[in-house]
């Protein structure tokens, strides 16, 4: 049954025994009214009737008869009485009340007003009389009285209980807003807000109500957006309540736990943990808090995961431990990713190595075909000559082999010096890297005329560090090989730039060319040897290797090296 049809009701009950009261209280004060007035008017007429026979006997004489029968006609008339005189002889008079009544009530409205009164007996003289009371009108008159009454009283009440519906309607409008509003939450239409009301109590409910769905909208939305990182997360989690079991997992910790059929009801510390297996099972008994507690899982494949675990417990507001988060992130792949990124550290180390010892066997070659080959090439081209010179004139034959070994000894002294220059050219140590790297492009320039060299040089380039004067000589030999060799160009320039700017101070390498270019594919699938040989040498010293290139487009390649730490001082 809904508020307005149960005001309504409560007000037209009230309204429907107040009538009834009020119908009530007439009735009663009728009866009353009745049966004093029929008790006055009995009294009133008996000393009436004794006043007028006072003095003189009841007698059967007709002057006296017919006056005294008109007098008692005349009072029952008037009072609506029952009036019997008698004398000696028996009845004298009768005087009926007028049985025509304008209005008849009903019998059980009769019975409610008629009087309780015994009929009044008096004597005088040799008679008597009896007087019955008789008061149908007056009941008649009380009858109409009340229905008039009761009348007005249903339509006031028809009146008052349209104002009450209509006012109640009214009333309770407001509370049909907030009905609808509160369904509206209900259904989850979180938006639905009251407007302002004229009556002051439902204006304040209206913007409680509407601070409180603010809030819950905020709430709601939040909540909304932490259950979908929950589920989107890539790391499990996993909520505990205060015996330790499983209540709620993401779509991760499903997918860590997959050999777990049903994740949910599970205890967390059963689960198959290797490495700091007591340290996990006394933290999840004791709700204690940790992060990055690092642990591993064993499948039933025997893969072993490597885990980070952070717990954090829940506590009600009386601050009782009602369970715990716990969040399980899978590091396998990054503990991978460090071991291979220590492998290739350690690789380019002994890469790093390996290229020193082979620059120092390299030197010490130079050295050995220098000081051992060229000095006995040197004395077997000078005996030669002596030989050559004495010879001329005396023996033919001995000019001409003299002549032969001199030509001989000064192609293998050639040959020599340009495997001494290959193995550690010389003016890298003597004159430095910037004329090292002029001369190199020169005898380029000399061997294909062709092609238009050109070398850039910016900057201090003098004083480095001995690898990075052979990393760079290398680098630039190797690219100007290539380029030569595949790219048939018109034009290569080398750039070689010391940068230092803003607490800057590196080399920059760059070559290129407007050769026919090339696709640049992975090396690792894709194997080039001499650009992997260039790049390798330019990460073991911390540099930056880019290549770029398009067919029909050339090939542009940047090196970049960070001298902090290469710097070399002529005292050492």
């Amino acid at each position: 049954m809904s508020l307005k049809l149960r005001a309504n009701i409560f007000f037209a009950l009230l309204l429907l025994l107040s009538m009834l009261g009020s119908a009530a209280i007439l009735m009663t004060n009728a009866k009353r009214s009745v049966e004093a007035e029929v008790t006055s008017t009995m009294d009133a007429t008996a000393h009436i009737i004794t006043v007028t026979l006072a003095g003189g006997a009841l007698t059967r004489n007709t002057s006296v008869s017919d006056h005294m029968h008109e007098l008692v006609r005349a009072l029952s008339e008037i009072r609506s009485l029952h009036i019997l005189l008698f004398d000696r002889q028996g009845l004298l008079f009768e005087g009926m009340p007028e049985k025509e009544l304008a209005v008849q009530p009903p019998e059980w409205f009769v019975k409610l007003l008629f009087p309780d009164v015994p009929p009044l007996s008096k004597r005088f003289g040799s008679g008597h009389m009896v007087i019955y009371p008789a008061p149908m009108q007056e009941i008649s008159e009380r009858w109409q009285d009340i229905r008039a009454i009761m009348a007005l009283g249903m339509i006031i009440f028809v009146i008052v209980a349209f104002l009450i519906y209509w006012g109640v309607g009214w009333v309770i409008r407001p509370l049909q807003r907030l009905l609808d509003a509160l369904a509206g939450f209900e259904r989850g239409d979180l938006h639905m807000r009251l407007p302002r009301f004229s009556l002051k109590e439902m204006d304040q409910i209206s913007q409680s109500f509407n601070r409180v769905g603010d809030a819950l909208e905020q709430s709601t939305t939040e909540n909304r957006r932490l259950a979908m990182l929950v589920r989107q997360s890539g790391d499990a989690i996993l909520s505990l309540d205060h015996t330790g079991y499983i209540t709620f997992c993401n779509a991760a910790a499903e997918r860590l736990f997959a050999d777990v059929p049903n994740l949910l009801g599970e205890s967390l510390a059963s689960m198959p943990f290797q490495e700091d297996r007591n340290s996990i099972i006394a933290v999840l008994n004791g709700f204690q808090s940790v992060e990055n507690l690092e642990t591993t899982l064993k499948r039933k494949d025997g893969e072993l995961l490597a885990l980070l675990m952070s717990t954090v417990p829940l506590t009600e507001n009386d601050g009782c431990v009602a369970g715990m988060i716990c969040t399980l992130r899978d590091i396998t792949e990054h503990k991978q990713v460090e071991m291979a990124r220590a492998q290739l550290y350690e690789t380019r180390l002994l890469a790093k190595h390996m290229d020193q010892v082979q620059e120092a066997e390299r030197r010490h070659l130079a050295r050995e075909l220098h000081d051992e080959l060229g000095q006995c090439l040197t004395a077997i081209k000078t005996d030669a000559v002596l030989i050559r010179n004495r010879s001329e004139e005396s023996d033919r034959k001995i000019f001409q082999s003299a002549q032969a070994i001199i030509d001989t000894a000064s192609h293998i002294y050639d040959v020599v010096h340009n495997m001494i220059t290959r193995l550690r050219p010389s003016p890298l140590d003597d004159l430095g890297l910037k004329a090292t790297l002029e001369e190199s492009v020169s005898k380029w320039q000399q061997r294909q005329p062709e092609i238009h060299f050109n070398l850039i040089t910016e900057g201090e380039l003098n004083g480095l560090d001995e690898s990075i004067n052979m990393t760079v000589f290398r680098v630039v030999q190797e690219a100007l090989t290539n380029a030569v060799r595949h790219a048939e160009p018109e034009n290569i320039i080398v750039t070689v730039v010391r940068e230092t700017e803003a607490a800057i101070d590196q080399l920059k390498i760059n070559i290129r060319d407007d050769g026919k270019g090339m696709v640049v594919h992975d090396f690792h699938s894709d194997v080039d040897f001499g650009l992997l040989g260039m790049r390798e040498r330019a990460q073991s010293l911390g540099g930056s290797f880019e290549l770029q290139s398009q067919l029909g487009s050339g090939v542009n390649l940047t090196i970049t090296i960070p001298l902090e730490g290469y710097i070399h001082h002529e005292s050492e």
